[in-house]
């Protein structure tokens, strides 16, 4: 009897682990599928991850300007002018380069608040590097009307980062 016991027990044992050759063999089919689906939404990942888009510079910052400039005219300030800086190799990663636009634009402190606020929350990431403000200077009207909000000039420099395109 315990002869047989033992056999029963190999048996088993031999069938839970041909179930479980099983199940491996099956998840190292799907291991190619697998690989290339992560592969795929790694691509994603890094092409959504605060990225500049474009496949060089200047396409880069021109997606960029026209980005700050929606922002600005929708907090209801005007757009002086923009120019481009030239790109800087970022060290940390490479292939990755900063892209810099300096704006100057004239704006109320209430926009003001909320352009600083929409490029340094959205995507992409924007960083403000430089910030100056001054008051414009207005004329007081005689008889007293309410005036409004005092505009300001205001001259920003803005980066976004850049990545280079796969081979």
């Amino acid at each position: 009897a315990p002869v047989v016991e033992l056999y029963r027990a190999t048996d088993e044992a031999i069938e839970s682990s041909e179930t479980l050759l099983q199940r491996h063999r099956t998840l190292a089919a799907q291991r190619s599928d697998l690989s290339a689906r992560l592969d795929e939404e790694k691509a994603q990942a890094a092409a959504i991850a605060g990225y500049l888009e474009g496949p060089s510079d200047p396409l880069a910052l021109a997606q960029l300007q026209d980005l700050v400039k929606g922002v600005i005219e929708a907090a209801g300030g005007e757009l002086r002018s923009t120019q481009t800086l030239p790109a800087q190799t970022v060290d940390i990663s490479s292939g990755t380069r900063r892209a810099t636009l300096r704006v100057q634009m004239v704006v109320a402190i209430d926009g003001l608040a909320a352009i600083l606020y929409k490029l340094e929350s959205g995507q992409p990431c924007i960083l403000v590097d430089e910030l100056a403000v001054r008051s414009q200077r207005t004329r007081r009207r005689l008889g007293g009307s309410p005036e409004a909000a005092p505009l300001l000039n205001i001259t920003l420099e803005l980066s976004g980062f850049v990545r280079a395109a796969s081979a």
